[in-house]
């Protein structure tokens, strides 16, 4: 059974949306990771939420297509939906998200 992911795109982050998604992000990313956050370029914002399954099969595509990474985003409970943030340029990550949505990942 394949459910679609909530998505929200945000087109060149605020400070404050920066700093609140890298906090989330650093929570679950090994230390030595941390350098690849700073280094990435914050154009744009995909944020994807939904069963896990889904949820990496989506990451795969995204980075397959485009020019961007992928982070995990911690929630507060254990009871929680996955949920990743693709970031990069926002021509890139709008191109991940037109592949997500053309191979029905995304309504």
């Amino acid at each position: 059974m394949t459910m679609a992911l909530q998505w929200e795109l945000i087109v060149a982050p605020s400070p404050s949306c920066k700093r609140i998604l890298m906090n989330r992000i650093m929570k679950s990313m090994p230390v030595d990771q941390k350098e690849l956050l700073n280094r990435v370029k914050w154009g744009a914002v995909l944020l994807l939420q939904g069963m896990v399954a889904q949820t990496i099969a989506a990451v795969d595509i995204a980075t397959d297509i485009a020019s961007v990474e992928a982070f995990e985003v911690m929630g507060n409970c254990p009871q929680h939906m996955p949920a990743v943030a693709i970031v990069g340029s926002v021509s890139e990550v709008e191109r991940a998200l037109e592949a997500l949505k053309s191979g029905g990942k995304l309504l």
